[in-house]
């Protein structure tokens, strides 16, 4: 791990070097590219205006040496790779000097005038490739000098980096790693030569010697309230217990009638029937729901529906003995536990709920009915067998005509069960 921040920023500043070093190349070679670009059109100007004349004068009485002799001249020029000179009738005899390369894109040509008259072509093929070597040549040197200033100014200031910054972090580091709270603390010293004025690492150096030394206090006062924070710690335990005590008895608290939710039946079901079979005694059950609940809801909302739930709740609550445990099985449906009740008395029961809910005016929807099932444990019941008689029950009751009470038949009830799902609620 030593030096590896030096190594990550010298990582940084080759490569940011590099990518600098390659734009203020590319930059160069473009003017420079450029400038040779004018110089080849300047060359190729010069020929038009001190060159061509003399060729026309040539080509129009037809002597053939001096046209020879200028166009070699002409190849002379750094500039020009070959000629090719087209004169005569219809341009049909040639003379060509140097290397013309017939398939050039970059190709001037210029016509030769006398007295008014066309008397000859004129094709110059530029020497591309001195533009070319120049580039190269060019890219290569200062691409090299680039390269080389960029490593010398890297070298040194990962140098620099590794003295003045990655060496006093380092000793900062095994001094934070010496540290331990509660023994005897000296300040740190940068092991360097002291300078006239605070630098950065200064700073920071002051900035971590107060920091150890709030923490070092921080540690005796923890030390020294450690009992009273012991006493915290319990009054929050103790709190911490009652709040769960309320969540548990949320998680069985149904949210929109404050009555026991489908879990606490479910717990409080299992255990009655525990506590019946044991000691022999009766157990009953009441299934019951509100007849034609889903038409309040597509007429008048659910807000309506809510309310007829919480109502009906009420009813229920204020009417069962306070043995009774009332709970909202799910959506209309409640179910009511009636430890020592047997079947006859569970009925009756059952009649007194089912008349003083009909009997009841609901806000929005008036009077309103409901069914009721009820069933009897059994030596062989389940919590299971006991909820499904009581289930098969009700919809007896709504097979009859709903607004009744149905006493369950505990066996060969094979009928209720398979027809129940048929009855709308």
């Amino acid at each position: 791990m030593k030096h590896r921040l030096a190594r990550r920023m010298l990582a940084w500043i080759l490569g940011i070097s590099a990518v600098a070093a390659l734009v203020a190349t590319s930059i160069q070679l473009f003017f420079d590219y450029r400038r040779d670009l004018s110089e080849l059109e300047q060359g190729m100007h010069y020929i038009e205006q001190n060159q061509l004349p003399g060729l026309s004068d040539a080509a129009w009485n037809f002597n053939i040496p001096s046209m020879q002799l200028q166009l070699e001249g002409i190849g002379r020029s750094p500039w020009v790779a070959g000629v090719s000179l087209r004169y005569g009738p219809r341009q049909a005899a040639e003379l060509t000097t140097g290397q013309i390369a017939t398939d050039s894109h970059h190709l001037y040509t210029y016509e030769l005038h006398r007295n008014d008259a066309v008397v000859g072509k004129i094709y110059i093929y530029p020497n591309l490739d001195v533009l070319y070597r120049r580039t190269i040549d060019r890219f290569v040197v200062v691409l090299s000098t680039q390269i080389g200033k960029s490593l010398i100014t890297t070298i040194s200031i990962f140098l620099l980096m590794t003295w003045l910054i990655t060496r006093p972090l380092t000793q900062m580091a095994a001094f934070a790693q010496a540290f331990q709270p509660g023994q005897n603390f000296r300040p740190f010293r940068l092991r360097r030569r002291e300078t006239s004025s605070p630098d950065e690492l200064t700073v920071l150096v002051d900035a971590l010697n107060d920091a150890y030394q709030r923490i070092q206090k921080a540690h005796e006062f923890e030390v020294q309230h450690a009992e009273i924070l012991s006493r915290e710690v319990a009054e929050r335990t103790r709190e911490l217990s009652a709040a769960h005590q309320e969540l548990a008895r949320l998680s069985v608290t149904d949210k929109l009638t404050g009555i026991l939710n489908r879990l606490g039946l479910d717990e409080t079901l299992q255990s009655a029937i525990t506590t019946a079979k044991k000691e022999q005694r009766a157990l009953s059950l009441i299934i019951t729901d509100i007849d034609h609940f889903k038409q309040v809801n597509d007429q008048h909302g659910h807000l309506t529906g809510d309310q007829l739930l919480q109502e009906f709740a009420r009813i229920l609550q204020q009417t069962i003995p306070a043995t009774a445990v009332l709970g909202r099985w799910g959506g209309e449906e409640f179910l009511i536990i009636c430890p020592d009740s047997n079947p006859e008395q569970t009925r009756l029961l059952a009649e007194q709920l089912r008349s003083a809910v009909e009997g009841h005016i609901f806000p929005v929807v008036g009077h309103k009915t409901s069914s009721f099932g009820v069933a009897s444990l059994t030596e062989s019941d389940s919590s299971n067998d006991l909820l499904r008689h009581a289930d098969n029950a009700l919809y007896e009751a709504k097979r009859g005509g709903r607004n009744r009470v149905a006493l369950a038949k505990q066996s060969g009830n094979m009928h209720a069960e398979n027809t129940k799902d048929q009855v709308l609620s």
